[in-house]
């Protein structure tokens, strides 16, 4: 089986969670399956920026990046957290290999603009996957490695972008193809307006869940990515809390987790 897991949340901040899961991944791996770990580091990035004294602003869930901000992102996300996770996996007998997009041109993006109202914004550094290459994942499945890869990606001028870590997983899960798809969210999946956990969302439910305002702020990029990448042939999508005993491995023995299962 290729498992790609998106990791964010508690799975990126707490030190519990973050071994927890890290154990989960490593004992898929060792079970002989493959699996490819993608990350953000949306909070630490948003700290270290403000240390910095640089701003931060959304658009639409997406991160507003002018150079400064893409530097920044680029040594949190491709340095200390990615280098965090590849020592937390290989804590536990199993040897993994950080990346980011920029290594082997495993990801190249294009600049992405965003809609405000009647006007389209230009987000700066920000891209949206257009083409991956997946010789390295190919390279460290041979080799038994777990492949850790941070969510920046190589724009048209070799410059690098910050991609959602989202959208980004979803390409590698595209590309593989991997046969699943799995989101660790500190939310637990997709609520509704009650807060209520919704067990199944199909895909013709996203646009509504979204002008309705159920669905807001980083869910939305998660969501429309989950459109993307079940239309391009990965067969199930889900989204689990990483704070749930185990849930990886019990969602992968197909025994009953908590969370969002989105479907076509």
């Amino acid at each position: 089986m290729k498992l790609v897991i998106k990791i964010g949340g508690q799975a990126m901040e707490e030190v519990s969670v973050r071994r927890n899961v890290a154990r989960q991944v490593a004992r898929f791996r060792r079970s002989g399956h493959h699996v490819v770990v993608v990350h953000g580091g949306g909070r630490l990035l948003t700290e270290t920026l403000a240390r910095l004294g640089i701003s931060t602003e959304f658009s639409n869930g997406l991160r507003v990046t002018d150079a400064a901000t893409r530097d920044a992102a680029l040594m949190v996300l491709a340095g200390i957290a990615n280098k965090q996770w590849v020592a937390e996996i290989q804590s536990y007998g199993v040897e993994a290999l950080g990346l980011c997009g920029g290594d082997r041109r495993l990801m190249e993006a294009r600049k992405l603009t965003a809609r405000e109202g009647a006007g389209v914004r230009d987000l700066g550094f920000v891209g949206r996957p257009s083409k991956v290459n997946t010789a390295a994942l190919d390279m460290a499945f041979e080799h038994r490695l777990v492949p850790v890869v941070a969510s920046i990606a190589l724009g048209a001028r070799n410059e690098y972008l910050n991609v959602n870590a989202d959208d980004f997983a979803a390409a590698i899960a595209s590309a593989l193809p991997a046969d699943r798809l799995v989101y660790l969210t500190e939310s637990g999946g997709v609520r509704d307006a009650g807060q209520n956990l919704l067990p199944q969302v199909r895909t013709k439910e996203i646009r509504g869940l979204i002008r309705k305002g159920i669905v807001r702020d980083g869910m939305i990029p998660k969501l429309l990515s989950c459109a993307r990448v079940l239309a391009g042939g990965v067969e199930e999508i889900d989204m689990i809390s990483p704070a749930v005993p185990d849930s990886l491995l019990r969602l992968l023995s197909r025994r009953e987790v908590p969370g969002t299962r989105i479907v076509k």
